[in-house]
Order: C-alpha cells, then sequence, then structure tokens
C-alpha cells in the first residue's frame, strides 16, 4: 500500500488555503522558514515560538529546466520567493508554463507532489503557483 508523507517534519498545514509553519523569535519577531531547530548555542530553548502564515509572496527570480535528463522527459521550474512573511525560500513552480513568469510576480503556496519512491509513497511539500 502507497502512502502520502510530508517530506519534512510539519513544515506545512495542508488544507484549503494552505499554511506554513515556521518560527518566530520571542525576541525580535523575525519569522524563519522552515523553523530552526533548538540550539542551546544558538537559541534558547523558549526563544523560538511556532507560527502559521499564509503562503503569498514574490518571485525574486527562477530557472526554468525545458529538457529532462534522460529517461525523465519532463520540463521544471524552480523559484526563489520572498513572502510577505519575511522568509526567502527556493521551491518548486507548477503551473508556470502558460504564465508570464518575471521577477517581481505574485506567488501563491500550493501544497503538491515532490517526489514518489519505489515503493511508490509520495512525498508532498510546499510548491507555488503564479498568483
Amino acid at each position: 500500500m502507497t502512502k502520502r508523507n510530508a517530506l519534512r517534519d510539519a513544515p506545512f498545514v495542508e488544507a484549503p488555503l494552505p499554511r506554513l509553519v515556521c518560527g518566530r523569535s520571542r525576541a525580535t519577531g523575525e519569522i524563519f522558514y522552515p523553523p530552526p531547530s533548538t540550539n542551546p548555542e544558538i537559541h534558547a530553548a523558549d526563544e523560538i515560538e511556532p507560527v502559521e502564515i499564509d503562503g503569498t509572496g514574490t518571485l525574486l527570480n527562477f530557472t526554468r529546466v525545458l529538457r529532462g535528463i534522460p529517461g525523465l522527459n519532463t520540463s521544471f521550474a524552480i523559484g526563489l520567493i520572498r513572502l510577505d512573511a519575511g522568509p526567502v525560500l527556493t521551491a518548486p513552480l507548477v503551473d508556470w508554463e502558460d504564465a508570464d513568469l518575471r521577477s517581481g510576480a505574485r506567488v501563491a503556496l500550493v501544497i503538491g507532489e515532490i517526489k514518489r519512491d519505489a515503493s511508490g509513497n509520495t512525498f508532498i511539500g510546499p510548491k507555488f503557483r503564479p498568483a
């Protein structure tokens, strides 16, 4: 039987309006994605609190791969995204083929398949589509 698994431990909430689970510094209010591990040399155990943010942001830059590797003929795109809440992350782009991809374009979070293993298990995670 195949399973649908998160690619990482709880980095998102899968819902009609998906959200990212981030860490927020209690001292500065800075938001981190993915949330940092508690490291006593960097953060006190209670300094980072979990917070959910919506996944809207701005596409800073992107790359498109139009020819797949041998045996994989699927084209794909990856974007560098500044979330409205502050963090910058790299993530796959979806529904980009007919979109006017450009720096400064608005993007929105979707949760979807990132990869599939040899047993057919699906691993899901955050992706972004043109808004």
